[in-house]
């Protein structure tokens, strides 16, 4: 896992060379193993790799270069496979036709390379990076349908004078992007940017407003939380024709989805048949995401997504040696006092039922606050919720125990059903479809769901409620039920309250079905921003973050491609997932039905009155009004147990991140 950055500069101003390093020292801490440069002349098609402090390799500095190039690439190595200084990257191929600067990892590549050996290519590394030069070679822009994995990379390729850059199907691996018809440039992070002459950094309204209001993190189209940056969105590709300075950004893969499919009722011999598919698919993904020349372990929070993974891995430690596993598996948790977030039995359970080496770490009050600034620094954007900084300890946690790679269970919720509204989805479906007898069956097996059925209808009859208001009584419902409207400021508002309603209700009326809903969460409202934030936080502190329930493109077709009727059965969320994993759970967690996840006091940010008065008065007056805000502070912080903490943070993370701006 590493740090990718590149410049293009079409104008031919110069000082691309101090901005490629400066982008570059920016990434460090995603890879401190390797430093390495190229600087080309795209006229010429003349390139010269460089080095750095960190490099592993003998090259010219980057600082004393002079040789007049408009094109950079950066990449900060974190050394995962072939850890030697083969895999120095840029790494070129084809005679140096070839060039790339990449980040991720290819599960298959020990597959393609044996096909493409057989079709002639050579290699000279054991590296993935490698791979990925020689499938290009081959297949041109086609080669990202046969890989399985991660990755966000940019090559160039001189016989074309193109960049052409792509980012995984689902967007495990980031990829961000500034273009102004002249230049281009690229990073991993959008804090490398800062390192760019003329640089901004202009906050977006629109995306303030969306954030405060509707909780949005992460927008479809690319836009970001700053005017000029844009990201690459999963599941597609770019192309930059370095003579016309022409950028085109194009689709290469969607999920395939019955979005319209009729409803098939329950039948006990397909549901064993779904079940035993699941199981294979999902130790065929665990066992692909072992392979490592570094230490391996699993977060373990004690929900069944995780629990899952680490049973897994210890059913496939049965049967092989895998060096870098161990002999037992390693796992890390977080633990809090408070018992209504605490999953410490849960994870103890599976810990003792895997025999797992159990790692834990119990976050205090004041170590939040001494760690929310880089928490905030390090998410690049504003994020949901602390729920964000137990995810941070665990890596942490893991980096000082000596493990490198990471499994972990992010995607299981939105692939399998995992939350509350999931179960809205599925009546209403049962319902449109007048699928009555598994309603029935559905309704009577309530018990064993994670909400009650009062819970349930008032629920649904809210959602019907909401999607057929008139648009003056939908503003009054959200308005009632969002306790910031009253706090933001009326011009604010009025610029935006409209559009952003517009796009929340276009967002719902597409959900005619669970597997609609799943869709919708895997591929743009939810899933994306959850990868972003396990991104940032894994590298942080050196950690590859693998998540097979979020990658792995055969199991998420696989399961997309099975009725909702499935997937949530007899009150069971996750019933797949439940009944593939039944042989290798404790049965508590496989019987339980709360879910919690990882999750981090909400409160603690509260105690601290007077600072956090200080820190929005000084950042939120654009868009808050300020003074009311304040006045009714410490009231606000008294109904928290009422009306949740998330709001709250939401103002006390913008005023952060603005604070950075």
């Amino acid at each position: 896992m590493c740090g990718i950055c590149g410049i293009f500069d079409g104008a031919g101003g110069g000082g691309c060379r101090d901005a490629i390093f400066g982008m570059a020292e920016i990434l460090r801490h995603r890879g401190p193993d390797d430093e390495g440069y190229l600087a080309v002349k795209t006229a010429e098609g003349a390139a010269m790799p460089l080095g750095g402090r960190d490099s592993r390799v003998s090259l010219p500095p980057v600082v004393e270069f002079k040789g007049g190039a408009d094109l950079y690439f950066a990449h900060r190595r974190l050394s995962i496979i072939d850890l030697s200084p083969a895999g120095h990257q840029p790494m070129s191929y084809d005679e140096g036709n070839l060039w790339v600067t990449y980040n991720g990892e290819l599960y298959n590549h020990q597959d393609l390379r044996s096909e493409l050996s057989g079709l002639g290519h050579c290699f000279r590394t054991r590296t993935d990076t490698e791979v990925l030069l020689a499938a290009y070679r081959e297949w041109g822009e086609e080669c990202l349908d046969r890989f399985d994995g991660m990755w966000s990379f940019v090559l160039y390729d001189r016989r074309r004078n193109v960049l052409f850059g792509s980012r995984d199907r689902f967007g495990v691996k980031p990829l961000y992007y500034v273009e102004n018809g002249q230049t281009f440039a690229f990073a991993s992070e959008a804090k490398a940017f800062s390192a760019l002459r003329g640089f901004q950094r202009s906050v977006r309204p629109e995306a303030v407003f969306d954030y405060l209001a509707f909780r949005t993190v992460w927008w479809e189209d690319g836009r970001t939380f700053l005017e000029e940056v844009a990201e690459l969105p999963p599941s597609h590709s770019f192309r930059f024709d370095l003579a016309e300075k022409k950028l085109r950004i194009f689709r290469y893969y969607e999920l395939p989805c019955q979005k319209n499919a009729d409803w098939e009722p329950f039948c006990e011999k397909k549901g064993t048949e779904h079940v035993e598919r699941v199981r294979e698919l999902i130790f065929a993904a665990v066992r692909r995401r072992l392979s490592s020349d570094v230490p391996v372990g699993t977060c373990l929070s004690g929900g069944i997504d995780s629990s899952s993974i680490l049973g897994t891995i210890d059913a496939i430690l049965r049967n092989e040696r895998i060096m870098e596993v161990g002999e037992r598996p390693r796992a890390f948790t977080v633990v809090h006092d408070d018992p209504l977030i605490d999953e410490s039995r849960w994870a103890g359970l599976v810990a003792e039922h895997t025999a797992s080496e159990w790692h834990v770490v119990r976050p205090a009050h004041e170590e939040l606050l001494r760690d929310l600034e880089d928490l905030v620094y390090i998410q690049d954007f504003p994020f949901s919720g602390t729920s964000i900084y137990a995810q941070y300890r665990v890596m942490k946690l893991a980096k000082e125990k000596g493990v490198t790679v990471l499994l972990d269970g992010q995607g299981g919720d939105e692939l399998f059903t995992g939350y509350i509204p999931y179960y809205v989805a599925f009546f209403r479906e049962m319902l449109g479809c007048a699928a009555w007898k598994d309603l029935m069956r559905e309704w009577r097996a309530f018990g064993n769901a994670p909400m009650s059925k009062m819970k349930t209808f008032t629920a649904f009859f809210k959602d019907r409620l909401i999607r057929n208001f008139p648009r003056p009584l939908q503003k009054y419902a959200f308005n009632r039920h969002n306790v910031l409207m009253q706090y933001l400021s009326p011009a604010f508002v009025k610029e935006h309250y409209d559009r952003s309603l517009d796009a929340a209700a276009e967002a719902l009326s597409q959900e005619k079905s669970l597997n609609t809903m799943l869709f919708s969460l895997m591929t743009s409202r939810t899933l994306p921003s959850l990868l972003r934030y396990e991104d940032r936080n894994s590298m942080r502190f050196q950690i590859e973050s693998r998540t097979p329930f979020a990658d792995d493109r055969e199991m998420i077709e696989a399961v997309f491609s099975i009725p909702s009727v499935y997937k949530i059965h007899k009150g069971a969320s996750k019933w797949l997932l439940r009944e593939s994993m039944k042989s290798f759970l404790p049965d508590a967690v496989y019987r339980r039905r709360d879910k919690i996840g990882f999750a981090a006091p909400g409160d603690w940010l509260l105690k601290e009155n007077m600072s956090l008065k200080t820190l929005m008065n000084e950042h939120l007056g654009a868009f808050c009004d300020v003074r009311k805000l304040l006045g009714e502070w410490d009231t606000l912080v008294r109904n928290q147990p009422r009306t949740g903490i998330m709001p709250l943070w939401r103002l006390v993370n913008l005023a952060l991140w603005l604070k950075k701006a």
